[in-house]
């Protein structure tokens, strides 16, 4: 398996796990509970900040070069890259919902439990797609070639939650995964 492969499934791990802590954050919210707001903004700005500005960019860049080798072989794949600007959006309702509620401005419980959702929810089945079809028919169509090259472009930019050299920006969160 191609390195390129191995980090964006690497980065799938971390984000459902971040998707894991946003959800029971969420449930408390529902619960009319007090969730961890820190946590919230952090977890939000670790998406706005890695996977929006360079996660889904390898992807793109894998996807573009999938659509040019073997265009029936992407078919099935569909606009990934749609998708992932609709993701970006998504995160941008459900930040700005987050920032709504800690100004204590008129947001609904149940709507922004179902921004929420609908953030969690999207991005969980957009990872499962990728996986189960995205992945694989890259990897049986691409050239060893075309990965060195991914790879080339792609390997400076690492997670920062699991990079050994990472800024201390997200250290809260690392630590939280850790246990």
């Amino acid at each position: 398996m191609t390195q390129a492969i191995q980090t964006l499934r690497s980065e799938h791990r971390t984000t459902a796990r971040m998707l894991d802590l946003l959800d029971r954050q969420i449930t408390l919210f529902e619960e009319t509970q007090r969730p961890d707001y820190d946590l919230l903004k952090d977890i939000i700005d670790y998406f706005l900040t890695y996977p929006d500005l360079y996660h889904h960019p390898k992807e793109n860049l894998i996807l573009e070069l999938l659509r040019k080798r073997n265009p029936e072989m992407a078919e099935p794949v569909g606009n990934i890259d749609k998708e992932h600007a609709e993701i970006s959006t998504r995160l941008h309702e459900f930040a700005q919902a987050v920032v709504e509620v800690l100004m204590e401005m008129e947001i609904s419980r149940d709507s922004f439990v179902e921004i929420a959702r609908n953030f969690i929810n999207e991005q969980r089945q957009h990872m499962v797609k990728e996986e189960q079809v995205f992945f694989p028919a890259a990897l049986e169509v691409l050239s060893e070639e075309d990965w060195d090259e991914i790879d080339k472009k792609v390997s400076h930019f690492q997670d920062p939650l699991t990079a050994t050299n990472s800024e201390l920006k997200f250290d809260s969160l690392r630590q939280i995964l850790r246990r």
